[in-house]
């Protein structure tokens, strides 16, 4: 199955209207388009855990512990976008290929990123952009011409 991550639910439908000719399936935080899903991101849906999820003693603030010793980042969902941040995660999980939909920009980048990483994905990661949501130019972005 190949994945589409959109920045935002409004590309996701976009790509899906572009991948069905208009007529994607609309399931619990996804698009079905015949054997390719498209989903989205709210925000970030993840945040990096506190210091002290790093070192007990990072919780009460000491100039002895600077620098803080902070990597490799490490990450928790946030907790008001919990089911949806599950159900795109398990959709990483049974995708055979991602297509990254995030916007063209640091944090688009990003907030796709570390979904992909958070999920543990390891496979083929594509990159899409996606600067006009016009009909013809989603298709053209995705080659289906």
């Amino acid at each position: 199955m190949k994945l589409y991550i959109a920045e935002k639910p409004a590309l996701a439908l976009d790509i899906a209207n572009a991948l069905t000719d208009g007529k994607p399936s609309k399931k619990n935080g996804y698009f079905e388009c015949g054997e390719d899903k498209v989903t989205w991101c709210i925000g970030h849906l993840l945040k990096s855990v506190d210091p002290e999820a790093y070192n007990p003693s990072y919780k009460q603030w000491k100039q002895d512990d600077l620098p803080l010793n902070l990597f490799p980042l490490q990450y928790e969902v946030i907790p008001d976008k919990a089911d949806h941040t599950r159900n795109v995660i398990n959709l990483i999980k049974e995708a055979d290929e991602i297509v990254h939909g995030g916007d063209p920009d640091d944090e688009g980048q990003l907030l796709v990123d570390e979904l992909i990483l958070f999920a543990g994905y390891t496979k083929t990661v594509k990159r899409v952009l996606i600067s006009d949501n016009t009909p013809n130019a989603v298709k053209k972005s995705l080659g289906r011409r």
